[in-house]
């Protein structure tokens, strides 16, 4: 969150300095680390993830999401054990409210403005999880996110934390960098 008038300052601003410059120099913080009081998340791009899955260091699937889907999840369309925790990243600091809240006059009543950023990196991350018994692969889900559930008004996809089997959750240890922040979006 940013007050009108940072925000006010981004908008005389943007067309001649990037994004985390302008975090810096006006509101002295890093665009990437430091504005994150409401949500932040770092994980993989659904439409981008590359899963395989090894059993005994034999491979048992290996290929994209929507591989995955057709070979083994065709008759769901989707994997059911996964987990959605969308409504634990919108929690945050949000007014109770919040369906309604760009609605009305409060909005433009309020002195602090929502900006909505996202960063391009490139991970390859595992996780390891041992199971007794046979594999089975409908035991198999997904740690997920979608930015549209998070209720922050901008939409950047469906993103992967992590995976679990029956009901063992095992989230991914992401590597730290700084990737290519991308322009703000505001509400």
């Amino acid at each position: 969150m940013i007050s009108k008038e940072e925000y006010n300052n981004w908008l005389e601003l943007k067309d001649n300095i990037f994004w985390n410059h302008f975090c810096e120099d006006n509101l002295e913080k890093d665009g990437y680390w430091d504005i994150s009081d409401v949500s932040s998340f770092t994980a993989i791009n659904r439409d981008l993830l590359k899963i395989e899955i090894k059993i005994n260091n034999k491979s048992f699937f290996n290929g994209s999401f929507d591989e995955l889907i057709d070979k083994y999840f065709s008759e769901e369309g989707e994997i059911l054990n996964s987990k959605n925790e969308s409504s634990i990243y919108g929690a945050n600091n949000l007014p109770d409210n919040w369906d309604t809240f760009f609605k009305n006059e409060e909005f433009n009543k309020r002195d602090k403005v929502l900006v909505t950023t996202k960063t391009s990196e490139n991970f390859s991350v595992n996780g390891e999880l041992k199971i007794s018994g046979d594999f089975n692969i409908k035991k198999f889900g997904l740690i997920v996110l979608s930015t549209d559930e998070m209720g922050y008004g901008v939409d950047f996809g469906d993103y992967v934390l992590g995976f679990r089997y029956e009901d063992e959750n095992v989230g991914c240890e992401f590597p730290g960098g700084v990737g290519n922040l991308e322009a703000p979006s505001f509400a």
